[in-house]
């Protein structure tokens, strides 16, 4: 039976990658393992299930699974392909495939799973990944239909709240809250939405379905995006890190050059490339340090670090699963009685990219210069006084002189600014106050020692490379029900001293130092709550 549908909704608009994208297809390269998306007429895209996916995602957070929103998107599916009930129905939502606009130059990033036990790569962990470039354009186009005349219909009251969850979520896209795609909390998948715009199309009156035919669909305001009503937003703390390097930094990029060996990764801004800091190479360093913190406290988690299973693959996946890591920055998938389990971490971390960027072209003659003077003129026109060539040798344990054939050179950025580092902790994946609050100092004391020098960041940190100092470090909470501890974070900055000897609070916050006592016996319970388990198993 045809629905009767009453009247439509068409909501388009461009959807801006504010970072890296990544939304995998079918493995059409064998030089890369995880290829990107690629419809029939050999486009890149994001499908139409990915997309709502997303956005349904976005609503039930904030709403919960409500019989609302079954409604509107359809009910969920049950492990048998079925729906728990005979109610099932197709979504009252259509969205369309998101295609990629324009020429995109695609870039290729390598992951690796570091070994906890010998500090190195471990087996097997290695990956790359496409991924589309920052500033690309998708167009967005979603038809919402309204049914009155139907026992699946949504009465007045329960229409109001459809309408001011999509203008929540469109807004939450116009602020560029929402990610895409893979890899969301390490760096990718932001996207924000411009150009918006909403059309309506009547068909419970003669006028307008004569308009419809016409072409003469209007602009709707039902969704009243400019009012100042508050918004449900979700329960995060945000984290803005303001810093600069004190001894070269880089990321490494999987190409070489021809005059020198090893290049700093850059990624794309439109037309220009910069020096760029992946969110996953940050995180992964956080996490490395975080995994510290609770194996010094809980001895007993240091057994699967220290033994090395024969399955390599196994082996790592053992050893990084540690409590409230696997809460705090995600738990990898596996598959157990044919269930895939994981867990997607409650901290992400964006890209962090240099404030200064260099054209294409200018670029590729760096990486093309065929000798050392060639190279730095390349640097020259690309006004990077501060790169240099750094020749690095192996010595000879035998003669003491250079080793053979292990003579190398990389391309060190020197006295480079870089964007702040940005965090954001979806306190709402930290399921109760108490295991909010355990993360969340967790969180603080990683961020102690990112201030007392002792986590550098990218390529090259155990041979002086990847020092960093930082100047302040910024606090912002949103949503509601959160424990007190937590929002007395709010607006509060950590600001350290130049010889990097203090960390004080600016004199308007100095009174809230005390909440942090509350979490200091939120992360002491943990422990003590944890330790007797260890010593029972």
């Amino acid at each position: 039976m045809a629905r009767k549908i009453d009247a439509r909704y068409i909501i388009t608009g461009t959807l801006i990658a504010e970072s890296p994208l990544h939304v995998g297809g079918v493995n059409n390269d064998p030089m890369v393992d995880l290829t990107l998306a690629v419809n029939g007429a050999g486009d890149y895209y994001i499908p139409g299930t990915s997309l709502a996916g997303a956005l349904r995602g976005w609503m039930e957070e904030l709403e919960g699974d409500s019989q609302i929103i079954s409604m509107l998107w359809g009910p969920r599916l049950g492990q048998n392909g079925r729906t728990q009930s005979d109610d099932g129905h197709a979504s009252w939502v259509l969205i369309e495939d998101a295609v990629i606009q324009g020429d995109v130059q695609t870039e290729l990033r390598d992951g690796v799973g570091i070994d906890r036990f010998g500090g190195s790569a471990a087996e097997y962990i290695k990956f790359d990944r496409a991924i589309l470039p920052k500033g690309s354009k998708l167009k967005l186009q979603i038809t919402l239909d309204r049914v009155t005349e139907s026992r699946l219909a949504l009465n007045d009251a329960a229409w109001v709240l459809v309408c001011q969850l999509w203008a929540g979520l469109l807004r939450s896209l116009q602020e560029g809250e929402l990610s895409l795609g893979a890899a969301k909390t390490r760096g990718l998948g932001t996207v924000k939405l411009e150009e918006l715009e909403v059309k309506e199309q009547l068909f419970n009156s003669r006028a307008g379905i004569l308009a419809l035919l016409k072409g003469e669909s209007g602009n709707s305001s039902i969704f009243d995006l400019e009012a100042n009503t508050p918004r449900k937003a979700r329960p995060a703390l945000t984290v803005t890190i303001d810093w600069e390097p004190i001894s070269p930094l880089m990321a490494k990029a999987e190409r070489e050059g021809i005059a020198v060996d090893m290049l700093p990764l850059v990624s794309g801004i439109g037309d220009h490339v910069a020096f760029v800091l992946p969110g996953s190479s940050i995180k992964g360093a956080l996490r490395t340090q975080a995994e510290r913190i609770v194996r010094t406290v809980c001895p007993a988690f240091n057994h699967a670090a220290a033994t090395k299973p024969v399955d390599s693959k196994k082996a790592f996946l053992q050893q990084v699963e540690v409590p409230l890591i696997e809460n705090l920055f995600g738990k990898a998938a596996k598959t157990e009685d044919k269930q895939q389990l994981g867990r997607m971490g409650a901290l992400s971390v964006a890209d962090c990219y240099a404030d200064y960027e260099i054209s294409g072209q200018q670029w590729e003659k760096v990486q093309t210069a065929k000798d050392s003077a060639e190279l730095l003129q390349a640097l020259k026109e690309a006004k990077l006084h501060d790169v240099q060539q750094a020749f690095h040798v192996a010595i000879d344990r035998w003669t003491g002189g250079a080793a053979d054939q292990f003579l190398y050179s990389t391309l060190e950025p020197m006295g480079v600014q870089w964007q702040p580092i940005a965090l954001r902790l979806n306190l709402s994946r930290l399921e109760g106050a108490d295991l909010q609050k355990q993360g969340v100092a967790l969180l603080l004391l990683v961020l102690r020692d990112l201030i007392q020098g002792r986590i550098p960041l990218g390529y090259g940190v155990n041979r002086g490379m990847g020092a960093i100092a930082i100047k302040s470090i910024s606090f912002s909470v949103s949503g509601t029900n959160l424990p007190d501890d937590i929002q007395a974070l709010h607006n509060v900055t950590l600001k350290v001293a130049p010889e990097q000897s203090q960390t004080y609070l600016t004199a308007q916050h100095l009174a809230q130092i005390s909440s942090l006592a509350g979490l200091n016996d939120a992360w002491k319970t943990w422990i003590e709550s944890t330790i007797p388990q260890e010593v029972a198993s």
